[in-house]
């Protein structure tokens, strides 16, 4: 009983803390991967029996402008591609966290009170009243028949007249209405816009009840929007019919399909323009935009939009809009693709010079590194979004100052943010990831072929994601591996973005190669266009397709919180020992000397007389013992082994290579290859990649052994930065020595003198009042000698003018 229940005891500790027992940063992943299945297999591709639900609308919405509102009504067709049978369809219901009981409002911690703007003031009293939450009006299924249904804070079920069978479809309809939040007192991925000139910009999504993903990995994706984690949606073919005011310009995800009645006949000849230009040019210029703005609204327009095989469908609205489009042919296949631009007059010169061209750029690469842009068209809007993403369109906000001038920080924000949001479009309106659940699959991803587009705008672009800029992140403690849930992530942007990023970027500097990862990204990309992976499905991929197993590299960066700290504690010069005699006893001798030299005592006491040399008979065999010399048959034996040896071996002993043994370690827990730099004794270097595999048996302390053609005076770990590696003191052996500078300053009096400090004040008023005196007597005396002089000059006049006519009389 008793062996029972010590064997019991060890397996429940073996459960409760596996990593006391498995601390291995090399375990295979696969005990925490899902099991592969014929619907997602091991490969990481999607197997024989994937399959994905699918919903298609046919929406129609109108805009209100001075009020705010948005009124909608919709035909949605659900089909069931699972092999399960359905009792319900879940819907997301967005809008519904802008209301006072939410549960991401109820659930957000205090914020920081202090110093408060009016607006954030304003703002945070907002919340506590604005209802900006769908209402529905009506539900009922395709002929009419009301539809059961409930809402749980930003989720509704829609209970099923009968059970959905696999095959099947389902049509209903739906009415709702809401009133869209003011981004001056509201943050949020659909806002509007309110100008001081008037106007307005609203960008608007998430605007309609959306069908909730339902997958083979977790069913319903149901969880609550809470503001921070995003969307899970199914791909679909939208119709969609957006009545706003007759004197706005929309733009829209999708093609417009009565461009003939909603656009003037100037705009449509632009736009066959457009079709063959080779820069962006205006459609709606500046001049027309500033005109439109004054203008009224004496009615409305109905714009059509039509798009194919997308996830979900977003717009903007505006009188104030500047319009500029070029179809460009992406290199990669030339296909024609519209790109375009939306912005008021407040964003320019920038946006005309910069938008359309970053989006450009980026169908252009991402189109290399993926797969080819599959739609019609792309647009950046701006607006009071700054940035946000969604299928053919993205909301950015960086504008320049009032007089039009901007910083290169605020340009190259522009770029940056039109290059992300643009390339959401592959991730994840495309490769469809679940937002909700894994915040770094869209956000991650992205921001590492960002980075990679922005390298090739310009060199030494400054992208963010870096290894040398992730490090402050990795080392804090308030943090929480990539592999969390995005509502319980801790410093979002390091995490979802910036860490993934760099991670993504080292193993494709340093771990893999270029070659080997692009190819293996490329085929991940491919293989779930049009899909939804999941993280398992990545890893296993980039790991197939390379050829390489990274477990340890997925469980170090993305599982864990450790951070890179690899140190070099000291090498060892090693040399081949001969076993000459004669140079072992010089070697010997040398070696005694210059131990003796550093026996500070016994030479000091060399001179000293000694009593042994003063009492003769004291000295024995030890004192008179002669010195060590080799003997005739040590060098015979020497001679004879050399003699014995095979021309090989004779060869090996004439080698000048130099053996060096360098020892590292593992400080901050995380696994990476070891970047060497080995400096040499004639100033030349040589640079050594030890692979990750070498902590396989010890992740803490491991020896190098490096044979080099010189000696080797000086070791550098990572010295050019491609790893993250935190602490750059033990990255070198020797120790450098640290030099930092100091400077002199003359002594000044005491600071808290306040009556010196009144003194000085009051001087430079009196000195300040002095010289507005002097200026205003200098003003007055000019004045007074400008009035003299006009005096004098009209007098003279006046006599001239009296000689002149004397004559005359």
């Amino acid at each position: 009983m008793k062996i029972a229940a010590i064997l019991i005891g060890l397996v429940s500790a073996c459960f409760a803390h596996p990593v006391e027992f498995h601390n291995d940063p090399f375990r295979q992943l696969e005990e925490v991967w899902p099991t592969p299945t014929e619907s997602r297999i091991a490969s990481g591709a999607p197997g024989p029996k994937y399959w994905q639900q699918r919903a298609d609308y046919d929406l129609k919405v109108t805009l209100t402008e001075k009020k705010n509102l948005l009124t909608g009504s919709g035909r949605i067709v659900y089909h069931n591609k699972s092999p399960h049978t359905l009792k319900y369809i879940w819907m997301q219901l967005d809008r519904n966290k802008f209301t006072p009981g939410s549960l991401g409002h109820q659930s957000s911690e205090a914020p920081r009170l202090g110093k408060m703007q009016y607006d954030s003031f304003e703002a945070l009293l907002l919340k506590e009243t604005f209802d900006g939450g769908f209402k529905i009006d009506k539900l009922t299924d395709d002929g009419g028949a009301e539809l059961k249904h409930r809402i749980v804070d930003t989720m509704m079920r829609v209970d099923l007249p009968q059970p959905l069978k696999p095959g099947e479809k389902f049509t209903y309809r739906i009415d709702w209405h809401y009133t869209i939040t003011d981004s001056r007192t509201s943050w949020g991925r659909s806002n509007m816009e309110q100008f001081e000139k008037g106007g307005k910009i609203f960008e608007i999504a998430q605007w309609y009840p959306r069908v909730c993903a339902y997958t083979d990995v977790r069913g319903w994706q149901n969880k609550a929007f809470l503001g921070r984690g995003e969307f899970a949606l199914e791909f679909g073919d939208y119709r969609v019919q957006i009545t706003a005011p007759d004197n706005h310009i929309v733009a829209s995800t999708g093609e417009l399909k009565n461009g003939d009645k909603v656009l003037k006949p100037v705009w449509q000849e632009r736009l066959k323009k457009a079709e063959t230009a080779k820069a962006p040019m205006f459609i709606v210029t500046p001049e027309e935009a500033a005109k439109n703005e004054e203008s009224k609204s004496k009615g409305t327009k109905t714009w059509v939009f039509e798009a194919k095989n997308v996830r979900d469908f977003a717009w903007a609205s505006s009188k104030k809009f500047i319009w500029d489009a070029v179809q460009h042919k992406l290199t990669t296949s030339q296909k024609p693709v519209w790109a375009m631009s939306y912005y008021p007059n407040e964003a320019e010169p920038l946006w005309s010079t910069y938008s359309t061209h970053s989006i450009i750029h980026t169908l252009n690469f991402y189109s290399k590194y993926t797969f080819d842009y599959p739609y019609p068209v792309a647009i950046s809007v701006n607006g009071p979004v700054y940035g946000m993403e969604y299928p053919m369109i993205c909301f950015n906000g960086p504008r320049p100052e009032k007089d039009g001038t901007y910083s290169e920080g605020t340009k190259n924000g522009l770029i940056s943010v039109v290059i992300h949001e643009v390339g959401h479009n592959w991730f994840p309106m495309i490769v469809n990831s679940d937002e909700r659940q894994w915040s770094w699959m869209d956000e991650g991803l992205n921001s590492f072929i960002q980075m990679l587009a922005e390298q090739e705008w310009r060199h030494n672009y400054p992208s963010r994601p870096t290894p040398r800029n992730i490090i402050g992140y990795m080392t804090s403690s308030y943090q929480r591996p990539i592999m969390t849930n995005s509502e319980s992530i801790l410093q979002f942007g390091p995490n979802a973005y910036s860490k993934p990023a760099t991670g993504l970027s080292i193993l494709r500097e340093t771990i893999l190669g270029r070659e080997i990862f692009d190819d293996a990204f490329k085929e991940f990309s491919t293989r779930w266009m049009f899909k939804s992976p999941e993280p398992a499905d990545f890893f296993r991929t980039m790991e197939d397709a390379a050829g390489v197993d990274l477990d340890w590299f997925w469980r170090s960066w993305f599982y864990t919180t450790n951070h890179v700290d690899i140190g070099v504690t000291g090498f060892t010069r090693h040399f081949l020992d001969l076993k000459d005699p004669d140079k072992k006893m010089e070697e010997k001798k040398a070696k005694k000397e210059e131990s003796d030299k550093k026996n500070i005592v016994a030479e000091r006491n060399r001179e000293i007389p000694k009593y042994v040399d003063e009492n003769e008979g004291l000295k024995d065999f030890y004192d008179k013992k002669k010195e060590e010399k080799v003997s005739d048959s040590d060098r015979e034996k020497y001679k004879k082994m050399l003699a014995d040896l095979k021309p090989r071996e004779k060869k090996l002993l004439k080698t000048n290579k130099h053996l060096t043994v360098a020892n590292f370690e593992n400080k901050g827990g995380a696994i990476m290859p070891i970047l060497v730099e080995l400096h040499f004794k004639n100033g030349k270097k040589e640079t050594h990649q030890i692979p990750a595999e070498i902590w396989k048996k010890n992740h803490e302390t491991v020896s190098k052994l490096f044979v080099t053609r010189h000696p080797v005076v000086k070791i550098l770990v990572d010295p050019t930065e491609q790893t993250a590696d935190a602490n750059k003191a033990n990255n070198v052996w020797p120790p450098q020595i640290k030099e930092e500078p100091f400077t002199l300053e003359r002594k000044n009096e005491s600071f808290n003198n306040e009556m010196k400090r009144a003194r000085e004040k009051k001087a430079a008023e009196d000195k300040k009042k002095a010289e507005a005196k002097k200026k205003q007597e200098a003003e007055k005396k000019a004045a007074g000698e400008k009035a003299k002089a006009e005096k004098e000059k009209k007098a003279k006049n006046k006599d001239e003018a009296k000689k002149e006519a004397e004559p005359a009389k």
